[in-house]
């Protein structure tokens, strides 16, 4: 029952994130063009309230209940409240992993990896284009999970450990805080350089002819 729960979730998750190559370019392009408008409105980061109301029963959940909502919310432009859940199931799935007796390297170990994988590379690329953002999505997000118990594995069972991951998230914020140019000036070229390439695959692509574009379609 394990194996077919992580196989499905898997599933259901890259079909959301990888639906084709061209097309996945071109929504990483469109990703990077709502990260412009979203950081001109100049708001600061916040969530809706449907996702406060969708948290409490996630925190009732297996930790990787987290990583498939964020990759719907993302889908939707819904990014800051992605990004929130995102981080949120990785607090919860470390914890969960370091103190469940039953863990299994092979079980939630290789899931949770796989998850991060899938759903925390688009949602980083879209918080590195705004390093305050990113860092009030940080806050938030440990905010939430020192003040709000994980009821699916009590932070009780071992509080020291839950607090540990806390403190790890706090490192990971000052660093962000500290060295804000530097990552800033980073992510604009890893930015740059993306874009550059994605339109480069985009014209290639569309050089192709009708009977190319077809079989590359089949291969998918």
């Amino acid at each position: 029952m394990k194996k077919f729960i992580t196989i499905s979730v898997l599933f259901f998750l890259t079909v959301q994130v990888c639906v084709g190559q061209v097309e996945e370019l071109q929504l990483y392009k469109n990703l990077y063009l709502t990260a412009d408008s979203l950081n001109k409105l100049g708001r600061p980061f916040s969530i809706d309230s449907t996702t406060k109301i969708e948290v409490i029963k996630l925190d009732k959940e297996h930790p990787s209940k987290y990583f498939e909502k964020a990759a719907e919310l993302f889908k939707t432009n819904q990014f800051n409240d992605a990004a929130f859940l995102y981080y949120l199931g990785l607090l919860r799935y470390r914890y969960y992993n370091s103190v469940n007796p039953d863990y299994q390297a092979s079980g939630d170990g290789a899931l949770a990896a796989s998850l991060q994988y899938v759903v925390g590379e688009t949602i980083n690329l879209y918080l590195r284009n705004n390093v305050d953002n990113y860092i009030s999505a940080l806050k938030f997000t440990t905010d939430y999970y020192k003040n709000n118990d994980y009821t699916f594995y009590s932070r009780e069972k071992d509080i020291d450990k839950y607090n540990e991951l806390f403190d790890n998230f706090s490192s990971l914020i000052s660093d962000l805080e500290t060295n804000k140019s530097k990552y800033k000036k980073e992510w604009d070229e890893e930015r740059a350089t993306m874009i550059s390439n994605i339109d480069k695959a985009i014209d290639e692509y569309n050089k192709m002819t009708p009977e190319e574009k077809a079989k590359l379609k089949k291969n998918d």
